[in-house]
């Protein structure tokens, strides 16, 4: 079978691991497979390659633009008649629209998975997607949030609508003693801190403002508490200045993009989100795989993994006092951090297993 991806990056973020996950499960399956990214080339692209899976970008720039626009969907169309994929597979808005275009233009089996909060995007992203939603074969859901908003808000037909929740791998995200060790050891961690770790893109969507105002409160009466943040994007000098203003650099460690999270993730003790828009964060799902109780906030499906007060906590977004004092009951408590983390560990195993296999018996369905 031949497999095309349609993606509208291939930056580090959660939609784009979970591309990349699934790629190359269907290739080791024995299908061939392309992926194609609307904007210029990112990390996983370069992984994919060294997968020897091909992956070729459009080159649309941020900043909208009908040519480009045009162009891109110029490309698609013609990869598409050169390539001849039993299977397109659309995932995040844009990419998405990308393929519904083209098959307006000409005819292929269409899978899409948004991987992104429709409902937190502006009335016109809402309506373009609502006039081409019939265009999908099959549109999956990685949340139960999304499959409620596509067939009651969005009208999908729910017979096209398949419930198709993130996964992660519990035998790759799994606490390691010794990696814990090594990386805290890394990182200058000693025993007495505290470790908070979010993953997340440097983005006002992410709320991370809201997180380092937070975590000053908490830093201020307890400075053995450490911070650090994974990721990369728009709001990095916004955060860096925060950080430089108030004299938090030497508590909080800004790792930038990494195509691994793991060792990050074992060498903290709590994971923390406090994002204004998610749907089912990958990033979520591999701390807690990991053994980390978890603070986030409540958007999306992030209070279903969550439970409050069992292995973890749940908290407005808009609220630092209180998630300031989250932060301290988690610090200030090691039994309760490592009773959460077991909790975490087993509901994530047991709720959240890996999804790449069932994907792969759509597309044989739909070939």
């Amino acid at each position: 079978m031949k497999i095309l991806y349609v993606i509208t990056t291939t930056d580090c973020g959660g939609a784009e691991k979970a591309l990349l996950s699934l790629a190359c499960t269907a290739r080791r399956a024995g299908h061939e497979v392309k992926v194609a990214s609307v904007k210029p080339s990112g990390a996983v692209a370069k992984e994919l390659r060294a997968q020897n899976i091909e992956a070729i970008c459009f080159d649309v720039k941020n900043k909208f633009s009908l040519t480009q626009w045009a162009g891109a969907l110029a490309r698609l169309i013609t990869e598409i008649q050169n390539f001849k994929p039993d299977i397109v597979h659309g995932f995040l808005y844009r990419g998405i629209q990308l393929c519904r275009q083209a098959k307006k233009h000409i005819n292929f089996r269409l899978i899409t998975t948004p991987h992104y909060d429709l409902s937190k995007q502006n009335y016109f992203m809402r309506l373009r997607d609502r006039g081409l939603k019939d265009l999908d074969d099959i549109s999956c859901a990685e949340s139960q949030k999304t499959a409620t908003f596509l067939t009651e808000k969005q009208k999908y037909k729910e017979n096209k609508v398949r419930l198709m929740l993130n996964g992660v791998d519990h035998t790759l995200f799994a606490p390691n003693a010794q990696v814990r060790a090594d990386e805290r050891a890394k990182l200058g961690f000693v025993a007495e801190n505290t470790v908070f770790c979010c993953v997340a893109r440097l983005a006002k969507e992410k709320n991370l403002s809201i997180l380092l105002q937070s975590f000053k409160v908490l830093y201020a009466k307890n400075p053995l508490v450490r911070l650090v943040l994974i990721g990369d994007g728009p709001e990095k000098s916004v955060l860096e200045a925060f950080l430089e203003e108030n004299r938090l650099k030497q508590a909080v460690l800004l790792v930038g993009e990494v195509s691994d999270v793991r060792p990050y993730l074992l060498a903290a003790d709590v994971f923390v989100l406090p994002s204004l828009v998610e749907s089912l964060p990958l990033a979520l799902l591999e701390a807690c795989s990991c053994r980390l109780p978890a603070l986030v906030s409540k958007t999306g499906d992030m209070p279903q993994v969550v439970e409050h007060g069992k292995n973890g906590f749940v908290f407005n977004a808009k609220d630092p006092v209180m998630l300031a004092t989250l932060m301290a009951e988690l610090a200030e408590n090691e039994k309760l951090r490592r009773q959460m983390g077991e909790i975490s560990r087993t509901r994530t195993i047991e709720k959240y297993p890996p999804n790449e296999l069932k994907y792969l018996e759509i597309y044989n369905k739909l070939k």
